[in-house]
């Protein structure tokens, strides 16, 4: 699903109380056919995991922040999430390879390779359901291609839940939600929603206005095979 609206409409908020970073004031959120309150929080993490626009990297190594996607990972695990990932290649070229420190919050490397560690470790928690909001928002050209590939393999046999900035993402997602004043005011594939009159038409309309329309590196998730 792609999530779209102006900013302040209400897209991150969604976002957190999904992932169970806040909850309702009032009703409930649902895993399937399970309120997300009645889930214990070890659960939880394991089932549903949030990749941020810009990922916490802790002063570690590359596979150390990788790792922490879920508990007792091993080195093993680490480069077969790179494998999968597309990104063993990237990883090998660091000067130490997996070995090699990140800095503090990750400063040692560029804000496209934070978001691939993040990813990397996403992976590792092999999640149910993957939020990304505003994942592809802050990259580099240098990593943008890495990025579009290992997102397309990360979320391959899941449900994702993705905020949108581009017209692009959301034409390729199978839903496009759109919010407005925090409301849910519009809900539907992006050729039947761009047929109605209403937000959505209007926010397509001001994307191309824009010249908001390259390819997005999330786009050409969400119509892949799932399992």
């Amino acid at each position: 699903m792609a999530v779209v609206g102006e900013t302040g409409s209400g897209k991150t908020t969604l976002a957190k109380l999904v992932a169970r970073l806040m909850d309702p004031d009032r009703g409930e959120i649902r895993l399937g056919d399970v309120p997300l309150n009645g889930i214990p929080f070890a659960e939880l993490r394991r089932r549903i995991v949030m990749v941020p626009q810009d990922g916490f990297l802790f002063d570690d190594t590359l596979a150390g922040n990788i790792a922490r996607g879920r508990p007792g990972a091993d080195r093993d695990e680490v480069h077969a999430a790179l494998a999968a990932l597309g990104l063993d290649a990237w990883a090998a070229s660091l000067p130490v390879g997996t070995d090699t420190p990140v800095g503090e919050r990750g400063g040692a490397l560029s804000a496209g390779e934070r978001q691939l560690v993040s990813l990397a470790r996403a992976f590792v928690a092999d999640p149910d359901v993957l939020v990304l909001d505003e994942a592809t928002s802050a990259v580099d050209p240098a990593t943008e291609s890495r990025l579009q590939h290992a997102l397309a393999r990360l979320v391959t046999g899941r449900s994702a839940l993705i905020i949108a900035h581009r017209l692009s993402t959301a034409e390729q997602c199978d839903e496009v939600w759109v919010f407005h004043g925090g409301w849910l005011v519009q809900r539907g594939p992006h050729e039947a929603l761009t047929q109605q009159p209403g937000h959505y038409r209007r926010l397509v309309d001001s994307w191309r206005g824009a010249g908001l329309t390259p390819t997005d590196p999330a786009a050409g998730l969400a119509r892949r095979e799932r399992t």
